[in-house]
């Protein structure tokens, strides 16, 4: 996408899923999703603005609100009137934001290790522990974690998404990282007028009381799964059981009757 300088990927024909990644890892995250799902719907994947092959392209300040308009300029740009959005741990608080502002182009929400806020100890040190690296431009330590952590069985996997993480400067991930600190959605989860479909990897504990938390302020249709033998990086170290549950969440709704 050239006008905003946006960089996306697309493959496949049939109802459209549009994955957001967490600040830094680029599209990439979603390797194995646009192979597999590309088979039954149109995929597409885009590096936020600031990250991978996508580019601040003006000097509006970076907000939440701003990557959600960022989403559904892909979306126009790739002719999709509406969309399924997956988003991936704080990609996810960015897919809650499009949902809340743009209810007329999100078909349903999907959220791997998703959060409308960061209310837990676990979670916002980790925040913490990358708003300290990108401000000490380690930006070699962050990419070997990220990479590490999620693509450890393939060493041409982790030096592609190591790489790509380094294409981020480190003032831009820090920014980004201080935005999902700060993020509230909370109370206007009940805004979201889609289903929504809930993933969290059995072993990331420090993540599953947002399940309650979505529950009571939800009002629209919600589905929650826990994916086993895995911590957090359940698209990356479990990539087919994510395709078969994000394929049949989208069949289900896709065959729903729409009420008018």
């Amino acid at each position: 996408m050239t006008r905003k300088r946006i960089y996306y990927e697309t493959a496949g024909q049939g109802p459209a899923v549009l994955f957001i990644h967490p600040p830094g890892m680029g599209h990439i995250t979603f390797r194995r999703q646009k192979e597999e799902l590309s088979r039954s719907f149109k995929v597409i994947a885009m590096d936020l603005r600031g990250n991978g092959r996508s580019s601040l392209y003006n000097s509006r300040p970076l907000t939440m609100e701003t990557i959600a308009e960022d989403m559904i300029s892909v979306l126009d740009h790739a002719r999709v009137k509406q969309a399924y959005i997956c988003g991936y741990s704080n990609g996810g608080s960015m897919v809650l934001e499009a949902a809340i502002n743009y209810p007329d182009r999100v078909k349903g929400v999907i959220l791997l290790g998703g959060f409308p806020e960061v209310n837990s100890f676990l979670l916002r040190n980790e925040f913490k522990l990358g708003i300290w690296a990108a401000e000490n431009k380690w930006m070699g330590l962050l990419a070997g974690a990220l990479a590490g952590a999620h693509e450890w069985k393939s060493l041409k996997n982790m030096w592609q998404l190591a790489s790509y993480v380094k294409r981020t400067p480190p003032e831009v991930l820090e920014e980004y990282y201080r935005i999902g600190l700060e993020y509230k959605a909370t109370d206007r989860l009940g805004k979201i007028q889609c289903p929504m479909l809930l993933v969290y990897g059995q072993r990331a504990d420090y993540l599953h009381h947002y399940r309650k938390l979505f529950a009571r302020k939800l009002r629209a249709p919600l589905d929650m799964i826990l994916v086993g033998n895995v911590a957090h990086q359940t698209p990356t170290r479990k990539g087919s059981a994510i395709n078969k549950i994000v394929k049949d969440f989208i069949v289900k709704h896709e065959a729903a009757p729409t009420l008018h």
